[in-house]
């Protein structure tokens, strides 16, 4: 399996065309333009894998420190993000979502699954990152406690 194949195979899911540029191309994904992200991804074909990112935004400036112990928690053992890293891109600022996935995995469950999930899952965050300014503190520390900050289950 080739990432040209995979992308082929995602194409073909969504009647659509996808262009790549060498072993990279950017979709985007969701249910509509309010509830939908960019999602880069780039084939690794001697490791038979994608690096799907996601790239969420610039977080406000208040309450960072609480923000980013959020994301650490939500980072231990992947809860809310089913399967995917969240970090800091060192040279933005902006707060991603990425997830490396085999080729054989993605096909077995579908790439256009696989790219769904993953694409619900950062706008999810991309909404809370952006707007956590907003958000109540106490909610938020109750949330972080029991696993389930977005209300996803895996």
């Amino acid at each position: 399996m080739t990432f040209a194949e995979l992308v082929a195979a995602l194409s073909k899911e969504i009647s659509g065309e996808i262009e790549t540029e060498g072993d990279t191309c950017a979709v985007r994904a969701g249910a509509d333009e309010g509830s939908s992200i960019t999602v880069l991804m780039q084939g690794f074909d001697e490791r038979g894998a994608l690096l799907m990112t996601a790239d969420l935004g610039q977080p406000p400036p208040e309450r960072l420190e609480l923000l980013y112990r959020t994301i650490l928690e939500a980072n231990d053992l992947f809860r809310n993000t089913c399967g995917a890293t969240l970090s800091v891109n060192p040279a933005t600022g902006n707060v991603r979502l990425q997830r490396f996935d085999l080729y054989d995995v993605l096909m077995e469950a579908g790439p256009l699954r696989a790219l769904t999930l993953f694409a619900s899952v950062a706008v999810e965050w991309a909404k809370l990152v952006c707007d956590y300014r907003d958000a109540p503190h106490e909610e938020e520390e109750n949330s972080s406690q029991d696993g389930n900050l977005l209300g996803v289950r895996v």
